[in-house]
């Protein structure tokens, strides 16, 4: 008798044994899938707080005030770049840290002409700008669009930022970029 309890409870043994092992190699499958899961959520909420810094920075960089003598100021650069009789007189008005150069198409210096920005190269004709149409703040920058004659394809945007010129080094509003913006009903 002792043998068949001895039997009965090894038997039980090996029973609870297995069903331990089976309960362990379970629960090791959902530590490793928690884990991984919060491994997920801490990637997810390091790339989410990353995206959150970059939201707060721009939000800090459009909500800079931007005085109404600043919105002046740059509309009067663009009003002389617009006056501007030869290529000098508007090399004047451009920031310098983003002008690569200028060219002509004549040995003379006569326009049309070409200015030479960072990203992009202008051609420059002299009276082609007419009338400021809207305007934007980009951190820290003024974004004056102007209408432009029927000739142009696209009117243009000034993005004026403050800085040195040229040939002056004075910090004051300057035009960083010229871009082309298509006119109504056209596209770029």
């Amino acid at each position: 008798m002792d043998n068949a309890r001895t039997a009965d409870s090894a038997s039980r043994l090996a029973e609870d044994k297995k069903w331990l092992e089976e309960k362990v190699a379970s629960l090791e499958k959902e530590v490793e899938n928690r884990s991984r899961i919060a491994d997920d959520l801490k990637n997810e909420n390091d790339t989410l707080a990353g995206n959150l810094s970059t939201l707060e920075d721009e939000m800090a960089a459009a909500q800079s005030a931007v005085s109404y003598q600043d919105f002046l100021d740059a509309i009067e650069v663009v009003e002389a770049f617009k006056a501007a009789g030869n290529i000098e007189e508007a090399m004047e008005l451009i920031l310098h840290q983003n002008f690569i150069g200028y060219g002509t198409f004549d040995g003379a210096g006569n326009c049309p002409c070409t200015i030479t920005f960072k990203y992009r190269t202008h051609d420059w004709n002299p009276g082609v700008v007419l009338d400021l149409s809207e305007f934007n703040v980009e951190k820290r920058k003024i974004v004056l669009t102007y209408l432009t004659v029927d000739d142009l394809e696209n009117n243009y945007q000034f993005v004026m930022s403050k800085g040195g010129g040229f040939y002056d080094m004075t910090e004051k509003w300057r035009i960083e970029e010229i871009r082309l913006k298509g006119k109504e009903g056209q596209a770029l």
